[in-house]
């Protein structure tokens, strides 16, 4: 009985996976509800676009194993992997400075960070 008790906790954890990006408000968020945000500058984000550690403060917005690419949303290598997700395109990163869902501090950072308003 043990037995199938702990696997029944294992098959609800692993249909518990997060959601892929969707649209709340106005804007792409993650399965937290937290802003995405796309990278417009030249090059790849460097140290002086993203406040500092680019990794750090801007992480990129990696999808789970058993998430499919819709529409819009695709997915690339993140390398080591991981895959991204992607609008239109553009790799989506989260925004470390925020801290609730809804928060978009990262918005037009620089001028080159702004968050994801699907048309």
């Amino acid at each position: 009985m043990k037995t199938l008790v702990g696997f029944a906790a294992l098959c609800a954890g692993a249909s518990a996976l997060a959601a892929p990006p969707h649209t709340s408000e106005g804007r792409l968020v993650d399965e937290h509800g937290m802003t995405l945000y796309v990278y417009g500058g030249q090059g790849a984000p460097d140290a002086k676009s993203c406040e500092g550690d680019c990794a750090s403060n801007f992480p990129p917005a990696l999808a789970d194993p058993g998430d499919r690419p819709s529409g819009s949303l695709q997915l690339v290598d993140a390398g080591n992997g991981d895959r991204q997700w992607t609008y239109e395109g553009k790799p989506l990163y989260r925004g470390k400075m925020d801290k609730k869902p809804g928060d978009r501090a990262g918005d037009g950072l620089n001028t080159v960070w702004h968050s994801v308003q699907p048309r």
